[in-house]
């Protein structure tokens, strides 16, 4: 009798702690309805949010302009993305899969176009970028040795989303050792400005999924440089003593022509993300000019570039690129030089680094593959967009 009385509070105990595990359970089984109602709640307004700001017409947009061209403006510059939102993902099957180099904020442009900027557009309108480039090239050939140190600056400027231009101003000094005897040699050198630069580029054709972008560039060289002829001892006549049919100066290493000129190029480019594969030709020419009462005609130089520009990551790009000429033989009193015409050949790599924002810096190498190139160039380039 006193074991049965016993064991019954033990019982009642143990029913008390299974109902209120029960009672613990069904509260947070509740908590956590309320804490997943809150989570979707708040999916649901951010998504609502993201949509209203994508489809949000910008006042600086012309109405008539169709939603697809609206998108278009603004895709970014580098490589394709998935879309971020569902307008965007809603947008219509004809925009190009590739995106335009040369459209939208200066800070979107890609950084692997810069490989090529010289025939490339990479600026928005009424975008500014500065830069100033420090080389030192050395060359060495029969019997002497070339040296010289460049500065050159440039300034870019962005005109409409698919033009700008740009002025590139050389100064250089070089020097020029041949020998001239047993232990013996002479060095001669000169220094001064370049031939000045005037260019626009204008992007013809935006790339595509299926076909590349093109650039097509047009300057004029204005001849703010020396001249590089010497007719002291020129003779054309073969039969004459002294025969010298070339009037450039062979004593002195010039970087400049000294006359004006128009600088014309094609370039293509195809982004392949994170690589851009470009392609361009042109062509110099140069009027004719008088030197101590002489014509002198420099040949069309036809010239051609090649490469591409990986991208390490999002503030590092590399360059390497193939740069090539021919220039057709030289033209005195309408009779042409002989053993005048060149064909430099060099293969340059770059890096080129993001310091921070709207800011790189540009180190290059370059070696020479043909007679007629420098053996060695070295560069460093500081850029700056504002």
């Amino acid at each position: 009798m006193l074991l049965l009385v016993a064991s019954v509070p033990a019982h009642a105990q143990e029913s008390d702690k299974t109902l209120l595990l029960e009672q613990r359970v069904r509260y947070l089984e509740h908590r956590l309805e309320i804490l997943e109602s809150r989570l979707e709640d708040r999916h649901a307004t951010v998504a609502r949010s993201r949509t209203a700001v994508v489809r949000k017409p910008s006042p600086a947009v012309n109405p008539a302009v169709s939603p697809a061209a609206r998108i278009e403006t603004h895709a970014p510059l580098a490589g394709p993305a998935a879309p971020s939102s569902p307008a965007l993902a809603e947008a219509p099957s004809n925009l190009p899969s590739q995106p335009t180099l040369g459209v939208g904020k200066p800070a979107d442009a890609p950084q692997e176009a810069f490989v090529f900027r010289q025939n490339a557009v990479t600026l928005r309108p009424r975008s500014l970028e500065a830069d100033l480039d420090f080389g030192y090239v050395r060359s060495n050939g029969f019997l002497q040795t070339d040296r010289a140190a460049l500065v050159t600056a440039s300034v870019r400027v962005g005109i409409l989303d698919w033009l700008e231009a740009n002025v590139t101003v050389p100064a250089f000094a070089t020097s020029r050792t041949r020998s001239v005897g047993p232990f013996r040699t002479r060095t001669r050198q000169v220094s001064g400005v370049g031939d000045v630069v005037v260019q626009a580029n204008a992007r013809i054709h935006e790339q595509t999924a299926d076909t590349p972008g093109a650039v097509v560039s047009l300057g004029t060289l204005l001849p703010t440089g020396a001249n590089p002829y010497d007719f002291s001892n020129y003779q054309p006549d073969s039969r004459a003593i002294g025969y010298n049919p070339n009037p450039t100066n062979l004593n002195a290493a010039y970087l400049s022509r000294g006359a004006w000129g128009i600088v014309t190029h094609l370039e293509f480019y195809k982004t392949i993300d994170p690589v851009i594969v470009f392609f361009g030709v042109g062509a110099n020419y140069l009027f004719p000019q008088t030197v101590a009462g002489h014509e002198v005609r420099a040949g069309v130089t036809y010239n051609y570039n090649m490469g591409l520009s990986l991208a390490l990551s999002d503030k590092s790009t590399l360059g390497l690129q193939v740069e090539g000429a021919y220039q057709d033989r030289l033209n005195v009193d309408r009779r042409p030089v002989p053993q005048s015409d060149l064909e430099p050949v060099v293969v340059r790599v770059s890096v080129i680094q993001r310091l921070f924002e709207g800011s790189w810096i540009e180190p290059s190498f370059a070696a020479g593959l043909s007679a007629n190139a420098p053996g060695l160039a070295l560069n460093v380039g500081l850029r700056h967009r504002f």
